[in-house]
């Protein structure tokens, strides 16, 4: 494996970011297939390209930025155009959750539109704060902000009667 001097070897980068690919996939894509499809594709464009960051945050925010890129087009290739989505829909149980109700509410998650999903699982599953999502998908603070409490609204009506009253 190579490794250049402002950069980790692909298998630290791999270690240490592989359930944050995995799941932002997993979060944007219907199938598992395909999510391994990107998982590979992201950690495989790292090793080609061996992308100089100045920090981990910047490394991080690569790695989503090109994850969501490889998932959109993933979703817009010929055969996803022409596929029921929910007819190959992957299974929750690849990504590791502590909880069951963490479980449901990222099945709750993948059925918001795209503009919704990414910064809730950035924010709550990624831990990401509002900064430093709203830099990795290049809008504004206050974008995220707004875009988080539709989504809260819209997943608390979904899940309405599991959690909520």
């Amino acid at each position: 494996m190579r490794e250049t001097e402002n950069s980790m070897s692909l298998g630290e980068v791999m270690q240490r970011y592989k359930q944050t690919v995995y799941g932002l996939a997993m979060s944007q894509l219907w199938n598992r297939n395909e999510v391994w499809d990107v998982f590979q594709e992201v950690f495989l464009t790292y090793f080609r390209k061996a992308p100089q960051c100045e920090n981990e945050q910047a490394l991080r925010a690569w790695l989503v930025r090109t994850t969501l890129n490889l998932c959109r087009r993933s979703n817009k290739s010929s055969w996803n155009t022409r596929v029921e989505k929910q007819e190959n829909a992957g299974e929750n149980e690849a990504v590791e959750f502590s909880t069951r109700e963490e479980s449901e509410v990222f099945s709750a998650l993948r059925e918001l539109k795209e503009k919704y999903r990414v910064p809730v699982y950035l924010f709550y599953f990624e831990e990401m704060t509002v900064a430093q999502t709203a830099e990795v998908l290049g809008i504004s603070q206050a974008a995220v902000k707004m875009r988080l409490s539709r989504a809260r609204r819209l997943l608390k009506k979904r899940l309405e009667g599991d959690y909520f009253e």
